[in-house]
């Protein structure tokens, strides 16, 4: 069966390519999912995988607030080929609302050793691509949990989501792509719930859901949302490839949402937020396909009265018109539910930007980036019921090939609504203005404290030439990213922000970090806001390989 799964995998990467060649004039772009793959395995490696772990004290540091704790490695030290494969990125974190009970995900390249994937290293405990880790004393300490367990032939393969909620408020959500062992062609969307018990996170049950039409339609990019206020609600949005023109998984995306309110136990869907966009889609026609816009990397996040919201980003255009057939412009949009899941507004564009597609870090090691709005709500304070949408832009249009360093700049944005999303207050910029090349920002993760305090978190690149050039990807030349995380506060509901203040104390180096899997970093970061405290949860190059690194933060005004 390992074999199958593997030989699954390779084969369906070469359909892709087959499909689209065969489709001609019919299908313009074959818009592939963003699994995470195997590159292949390194020679064993001399790479300091010790990390940064301080012993116990203050997890925020000392002194006046705000100030940032000392930087935490959550992941086990990784071991290289051929005793395991190096890379945890993707991350993601929540925790209990006083900030005691933590929990971390994150993609696990350990994962690809052994069954089910095949190659040929030291398999973990559990399968799996998707790891966690957690901490019961405020992230004073962590414990690698490794993979999360094998339930009923489900297991994880990325695209880790993680929330807290539930009937009693301690419930942890794990929401991961998947894939049973007895049928490799189903690829659908898994949801562990566990519980804390004597300090250790234990995962109790799973649920799994797919795509309706699946094998031709491929489910991608899950996020889980769930509430906090005792309802068992919770939902989680994700990206449906749908077949069109006759062709298995050729659309470019179509935002989809299931429901539970029920804690979990049992999950409903899918509801089409935003059907998919291809143009015409008629098999009979010979300009089927000609037109298709891109819809991914969807988030949500629930209201104080039961309001659910959805962003995700709408764009680039693929057409054979546009030069390169792609443009250089999308849009984020957002939908909202009145009615716990079951209708959605239609959706409508809240920003335009320049698409960060073509403009990856010149240290990310796949071709494109996606453009990964995220959502969070105010729940209580003076600004209940505001809603806040992160996202970033290049601050120019970028059209360059994907095999071509692109040192355009980028910068992220914060809007806010009072009206659950009729109207939009302005952008602010999260950071000072950057110069027109050089200087990349991008993945902010927004959370609202209990109270109502803003915190966004973000990447930093410095794309620069220090004498040594980049050979990642295919985006080889001088430049190297050189990445940092930061942190923003609000403390007036985001009508001013304090100034960034770095987060990680070390900075990575993209093209010198050495990771198994692409992409090497991930699609996205995490934050959690709890207590108060921040527990951001970012992929860091510090010891050569791609570590999930966390740091507790005090805010302002605590």
């Amino acid at each position: 069966m390992a074999n199958k799964v593997f030989f699954m995998i390779v084969v369906a990467a070469i359909l892709a390519l087959l499909v689209s060649a065969a489709a001609g004039q019919t299908i313009i772009q074959k818009e592939e999912a963003d699994d995470e793959g195997y590159i292949s395995a390194l020679p064993p490696s001399q790479i300091d995988t010790s990390g940064t772990t301080p012993g116990p004290g203050s997890p925020t540091g000392k002194g006046r607030p705000p100030r940032v704790g000392p930087n935490r490695l959550v992941n086990d030290g990784q071991l290289g080929f051929p005793n395991g494969l190096f890379g945890r990125s993707e991350t993601t974190s929540t925790g209990t609302t006083d900030g005691q009970y933590l929990v971390f995900g994150w993609n696990d390249a350990q994962g690809f050793c052994g069954p089910p994937f095949g190659v040929a290293c030291t398999p973990p405990a559990l399968p799996g691509l998707s790891g966690f880790g957690f901490s019961a004393d405020g992230g004073v300490t962590f414990v690698d949990g490794g993979a999360p367990p094998v339930i009923n032939h489900a297991f994880t393969r990325g695209d880790p989501w993680l929330d807290l909620g539930g009937f009693d408020n301690a419930t942890f959500y794990y929401a991961n792509l998947s894939v049973d062992d007895r049928d490799a062609s189903n690829l659908g969307v898994s949801v562990h719930r566990g519980h804390f018990a004597s300090g250790v996170l234990n995962w109790e049950d799973i649920q799994v859901f797919n795509a309706l039409n699946a094998p031709n339609d491929l489910y991608d990019k899950e996020a889980i949302a769930t509430a906090k206020d005792g309802s068992g609600a919770g939902y989680v949005t994700v990206t449906n490839f749908i077949e069109v023109c006759g062709f298995p998984q050729a659309g470019a995306g179509q935002i989809e949402l299931w429901r539970t309110h029920d804690a979990g136990a049992s999950w409903q869907g899918p509801v089409v937020v935003s059907p998919d966009q291809t143009s015409p889609n008629d098999s009979t026609n010979p300009d089927c396909g000609s037109t298709q816009i891109l819809q991914q990397s969807s988030s949500s996040a629930i209201g104080p009265n039961g309001e659910v919201y959805v962003v995700w980003q709408f764009g680039p255009t693929f057409n054979a018109g546009l030069p390169g057939g792609l443009s250089t412009n999308a849009d984020i949009e957002f939908a909202s539910s009145l009615d716990g899941g079951l209708t959605f507004s239609t959706p409508a564009s809240i920003a335009g930007i320049n698409s960060m597609r073509r403009n990856a870090p010149v240290g990310y090691n796949r071709a494109r980036i996606n453009d990964h709005p995220r959502i969070a709500v105010a729940t209580s304070g003076k600004n209940k019921g505001r809603i806040y949408v992160v996202y970033y832009s290049a601050v120019a249009p970028v059209s360059v090939p994907s095999n071509t360093q692109s040192l355009t700049s980028s910068q992220v944005f914060v809007k806010f609504s009072d009206d659950q999303g009729q109207t939009w207050s302005s952008e602010t910029p999260l950071a000072p203005t950057p110069p027109p090349t050089g200087v990349k920002r991008w993945w902010p993760a927004v959370s609202v404290e209990p109270g109502g305090n803003v915190d966004v978190v973000y990447y930093e690149s410095q794309e620069t030439s220090i004498g040594t050039s980049c050979n990642r990807g295919r985006r080889q030349g001088p430049a190297v990213s050189l990445v940092d995380t930061f942190w923003v506060q609000s403390t007036d509901g985001g009508t001013t922000l304090a100034s960034p203040t770095k987060v990680s104390t070390a900075t990575s180096n993209w093209c010198t970090t050495v990771s198994n899997i692409v992409p090497n970093f991930g699609d996205y970061i995490g934050s959690f806001s709890g207590g108060n405290h921040l527990f951001p949860a970012w992929a860091d190059g510090r010891n050569g390989v791609p570590d999930v690194f966390t740091a507790a933060i005090l805010g302002s005004g605590k």
